[in-house]
């Protein structure tokens, strides 16, 4: 259980140190989403594989938008520092106004996974996924939460789904069954 809390730790934390982290490669600051999904899914070299999933994540937690840009920053800062009802607040504001932005969704997620609120998160990563089906990281979360409930079978079958997408995912490493050597 303590690997399991660390790996989601980790990919939790992810994503709100990313929109401050740079992409040495000035080249991949210009491809779109559909792209960098493409190189991500065909890459062989996991060093590589970061710098194209870095990318993604700018992007998905960059809106566009620079009042939602600020709510969303408000809830990075507020889930940082563990105070999640004020994140939720930041959250909902953000999904009030702009429904179809799919990172405030699995970010509300997140937080409600921190209050241990599976079902809620469970229903957001949905509607992440409904708006943004190649998401990588609510896929993850969804399989962490299963494994949380106690269903593995839905917990790997999410985990695979994900690894379609990036081969690389960390979360890879809570199903050892799924290591390369052992798929063959």
């Amino acid at each position: 259980m303590k690997k399991l809390s660390y790996l989601f730790c980790i990919f939790l934390f992810f994503g709100l140190f990313l929109n401050t982290a740079s992409i040495a490669n000035n080249q991949l600051k210009s491809l779109n989403l559909d792209e960098l999904f493409s190189l991500l899914k065909a890459e062989t070299d996991e060093k590589k594989a970061r710098k194209y999933e870095n990318q993604i994540w700018q992007i998905w937690l960059k809106p566009k938008n620079e009042k939602i840009n600020g709510l969303m920053n408000d809830a990075y800062y507020f889930r940082k520092e563990l105070n999640i009802t004020s994140a939720l607040e930041s959250l909902n504001e953000i999904i009030s106004k702009e429904p179809n932005y799919a990172e405030a969704w699995n970010q509300r997620a997140i937080a409600y996974y921190y209050q241990n609120k599976f079902d809620l998160a469970l229903v957001d990563i949905e509607k992440t996924l409904e708006l943004e089906p190649r998401h990588f990281g609510a896929m993850a979360g969804r399989a962490v939460i299963y494994l949380r409930k106690n269903k593995h079978d839905l917990a790997k079958a999410s985990i695979k789904q994900a690894l379609e997408i990036h081969p690389f995912l960390q979360e890879r490493e809570l199903f050892p069954e799924l290591n390369e050597k052992n798929n063959n």
